[in-house]
């Protein structure tokens, strides 16, 4: 009886590894392309920006914030990077509320007013097509 037991409990172990394993597999979810590029405002880049594809189609938007450079890198989840492949629109905002680190960890943020034009963030005109495998995707803005 305990043999049995054994067998039994053993081969639900190796049934739900073999569960996990394939749950971890990257065949779930929705095909992602990975998206970066630069972001530029009349040729300078843009520090500290957000930018948003969100898809035309039903699906999550993925985000990137420009360094310095004004480079960013979407997104999908905190594990994954990339886009949806398929139709986008973008939004780039620099807009950020402020906030205070209470913890004292040095982590406060001081608010800045939005540096670009509606037609980038609120009333957004930009879009672009997430493709399979690597999209470069740079946005020239204006500020006009």
């Amino acid at each position: 009886m305990a043999t049995s037991n054994n067998f039994f409990l053993h081969g639900c172990f190796s049934l739900l590894a073999l569960f996990l394993i394939g749950g971890c597999g990257g065949s779930s979810g929705p095909e992602l392309g990975q998206v970066h590029g630069v972001v530029t405002l009349d040729g300078n880049p843009i520090e500290g920006a957000d930018v948003m594809f969100n898809p035309v189609a039903e699906g999550r938007g993925s985000l990137g914030t420009t360094d310095a450079n004004g480079n960013y890198t979407l997104q999908y989840t905190n594990n994954q990077t990339g886009a949806t492949v398929g139709e986008h629109s973008v939004v780039i905002t620099t807009k950020r509320e402020g906030f205070s680190d209470e913890s004292g960890a040095g982590q406060d943020v001081e608010a800045r007013a939005e540096m670009l034009p509606a037609k980038y963030h609120e009333d957004t005109e930009l879009t672009a097509t997430v493709n399979e495998g690597d999209n470069t995707i740079d946005f020239e803005l204006t500020s006009n």
